[in-house]
């Protein structure tokens, strides 16, 4: 008995003792460092943030009979005029969520306000979708959402610290027709800034279908009487609302105040990224809730701070999950050796009768990605444009289809060639040699490395909390799976086995990862018309960043089971939040 507890510590000692002295010990060194400049920017975005709002709680609640959310920031300046401070609700654009568009939030805060970012229906986590009505008072949805919200405010033990005067409302494009409706049908919003508001339409458009309830529609809701102390800020070259038919409607309607944006904006004239625009805002709800533009010291826009300090945090996350990927491929035994041994020999053997012809083939090997790769892409392109988004499904079947019958051609004339029979033991090869235990554990701890370290820091900071808003989206969401693994294919088992003149592995995923970079932005201009839906974006940055690790997991394991699970465990979780928005807004309908 004693001898069997000596060998077990001897082996236990033998293991540590190997990794602590192998090179992996870099891995360790480096995840350290990185460690250690996350803290200290995490400490410098712990305080960037506290310049601004002290906490933020998660606020739930129901509107037309579907579970609503909100971020209520808590300001930390007190107002040395007032012992009551103004709350705000904020509505953000179609496709986003409420965590996406900070500057709002950060900005008034820092000034005394309450903040409310709302999921409007169909957006973010919220349920129900942009068309619901509510049955009890035949009224759309979106046109209570914001009361709704105000109403569940009312309830918790901060509203005390609110003066009930001074509650008024900021939504940018859907957003900003969400709040022109709240505000025409209730008073109690005393203030309303609307940036390039959506105003003037007939249904169906915009994935609206209020045919019967068109009276709600802002250029048939909105008067002089119900609309006062207004303020609509759009940009004269709006690219996705006509400026004459929005702003200057809603101005000959209410006569409300309009101020023209002129200059060229990063992103365009429809995101409004401007400090002007943020400097007018304010300066808005201060006269007309303080009586004074001044009153409240100087206006000082900084929350771009707040978005590099993010972003920063970001990618030393993304690092560290890179290389603990990494690393914890020392615990595994990830690389079985082949059932086809007969084969790679008698192969190996033909191979070294043909180095002239290799030498040939080797000079080609560029091209032939290149064209793969063209393939690819052309291959979405024709889909997409004949069949609409939907079309981008259809490509990844046909592409996937393709390959995987001229992957098993090419594998039974392999096996004819060297006279041996395809039958259940080789096929029971195959699965044995995709479906290692070691690599299926490897590959589920590897992702869910990154969906923990998202989730904790989601949660410590609101930024791009991506979420189902139901189950049912989650199955929905299956419909993806053709598309990444097509993706994964192209990768995988066509672009990695033209590298094999490479020899360092680490050299053949560097390759891959920035033909995967180059193969994605083309991709999301492809995709143009759908990219400026920040969710949209979004699964664009998540694909990318989920090839990376399926990267580094394949030079461990070169299996491709392995790249699935991960891509099956990350993308299901954040195209299923997709889901929801696109299910939520209606806006691709008629694509189908």
């Amino acid at each position: 008995m004693s001898s069997r507890k000596e060998k077990l510590k001897q082996k236990l000692h033998n293991f540590f003792h190997e990794k602590a002295e192998s090179k992996d010990l870099l891995y360790l060194e480096k995840i350290i460092l990185l460690v250690i400049l996350l803290v200290f920017t995490l400490i410098a975005l712990e305080v960037n943030k506290s310049v601004s709002y002290r906490k933020y709680d998660r606020v739930q609640f129901k509107s037309a009979g579907s579970t609503l959310y909100a971020n209520l920031y808590y300001p930390t300046k007190t107002l040395s005029f007032q012992e009551r401070k103004p709350l705000i609700i904020y509505c953000h654009g179609i496709g986003s969520k409420r965590d996406f568009d900070l500057r709002v939030p950060i900005e008034f805060t820092k000034r005394g306000f309450y903040v409310a970012a709302l999921d409007y229906h169909g957006h973010g986590e919220s349920g129900g979708t942009i068309n619901n009505i509510d049955e009890s008072t035949d009224v759309p949805a979106l046109a209570q959402d914001c009361t709704k919200l105000l109403e569940k405010l009312k309830t918790l033990s901060f509203f005390s610290d609110v003066n009930a005067t001074q509650v008024g409302l900021i939504g940018h494009s859907l957003g900003g027709m969400v709040v022109l409706m709240n505000q025409a049908l209730n008073p109690e919003f005393k203030v309303t800034v609307a940036w390039a508001p959506l105003v003037n339409f007939t249904p169906p458009r915009y994935g609206l279908r209020w045919q019967e309830y068109e009276q709600y529609i802002p250029v048939n809701l909105l008067n002089e009487t119900n609309s006062e102390n207004l303020l609509i800020i759009m940009h004269l070259k709006d690219e996705a609302l006509d400026y004459n038919e929005n702003a200057l409607k809603a101005k000959e309607l209410t006569n409300c105040s309009l101020i023209n944006i002129t200059t060229p904006l990063i992103g365009g004239g429809h995101q409004l990224f401007s400090n002007k625009v943020l400097f007018d805002s304010i300066k808005w709800f201060e006269l007309n809730f303080f009586n004074s533009e001044t009153i409240n010291g100087p206006i000082d826009i900084t929350f771009y701070w707040n978005y590099v300090l993010i972003f920063l945090n970001l990618g030393l996350l993304i690092a560290i999950i890179f290389f603990l990927i990494s690393y914890s491929a020392r615990f595994f035994r990830l690389r079985p050796e082949s059932n086809d041994k007969s084969i790679e020999k008698q192969e190996n053997k033909l191979s070294l009768k043909k180095k002239i012809i290799n030498r040939f083939i080797l000079s080609t090997k560029i091209i032939q990605i290149l064209l793969y790769s063209s393939f690819f892409i052309i291959n979405w392109l024709i889909f997409s444009e004949i069949f609409g988004l939907i079309g981008i499904f259809y490509a990844s079947l046909v592409f996937s289809s393709c390959f995987l019958i001229i992957k098993f051609i090419i594998y039974v004339i392999r096996l004819k060639r060297h006279k041996i029979k395809f039958n259940r033991t080789q096929l029971k090869n195959v699965l044995k040699q995709e479906f290692n235990v070691s690599v299926l554990v490897y590959s589920t701890i590897c992702s869910w490395y990154f969906i923990l370290i998202y989730l904790l820091f989601s949660f410590y900071y609101p930024f791009a909390f991506m979420f189902p808003s139901s189950i049912v989206n989650i199955f929905l969401s299956i419909a993806i799976f053709p598309i990444y693994f097509s993706i994964e294919i192209l990768f995988r088992e066509i672009l990695y086995p033209l590298l094999n003149f490479i020899k360092s592995e680490k050299n053949k995923g560097k390759i891959i990862i920035i033909f995967a970079f180059i193969i994605y932005v083309i991709l999301m201009v492809l995709a143009i018309n759908y990219t400026y839906l920040p969710s949209v974006l979004f699964t664009f940055v998540i694909f990318l960043i989920v090839t990376v690790g399926n990267t580094i997991i394949y030079e461990h394991t070169r299996t491709f089971s392995a790249v699935l699970i991960s891509s099956f465990t990350i993308i299901q979780l954040f195209f299923s939040a997709v889901i929801s928005n696109v299910i939520g807004i209606s806006a691709f309908y008629h694509l189908f």
